[in-house]
């Protein structure tokens, strides 16, 4: 079983790494409305700004209300965020890579649950007992794959 960070994935990015765009965010400053099918994109700022026009649709609810969708330009499906990634816009379903979080170390995420479930740090405000249940759950998986990733390297 090869190491993680070896092989294929080893010198490609992460999700977070790359520049990405939010329909919320541009429905929020207006900048989509619900009677537009597509708008211009920009992944960047000023002259180097990589600039696409992408095709939006509109799902509207009784009430008056609506949410937007990107259309992926490489698989048409329907997305609320969009990357750049190899001077292509892509969903998460086109681009093959994974988050931060989900390569490498686990021991700063456990770290981070471990406070959080202990009542210190940026979450210790009301509303900590309703995510206890996922913060447990969250721990126990990260426990997991750290336990995981050491015995594959005791393997090799």
């Amino acid at each position: 079983m090869p190491k993680k960070g070896s092989g294929k994935r080893a010198n490609l990015p992460t999700r977070d790494e790359l520049p990405t765009v939010g329909v919320s965010r541009l429905r929020a400053l207006h900048l989509i409305t619900p009677s537009m099918s597509s708008a211009l994109v920009a992944f960047g700022e000023g002259e180097s700004a990589l600039v696409r026009e992408i095709r939006v649709s509109h799902l509207k609810f009784p009430n008056g209300g609506s949410w937007s969708f990107f259309h992926c330009p490489s698989c048409a499906k329907r997305v609320r965020t969009l990357r750049l990634y190899d001077g292509r816009v892509v969903c998460k379903a086109c681009d093959g890579l994974v988050y931060a979080g989900q390569a490498g170390d686990k021991s700063g995420v456990i770290e981070r649950l471990r406070k959080r479930l202990n009542g210190e740090g940026r979450l210790s405000r009301p509303g900590l007992i309703e995510r206890r249940g996922r913060l447990e759950i969250a721990l126990r998986r990260a426990l997991i794959v750290q336990r995981r990733n050491r015995l594959g390297s005791l393997r090799e």
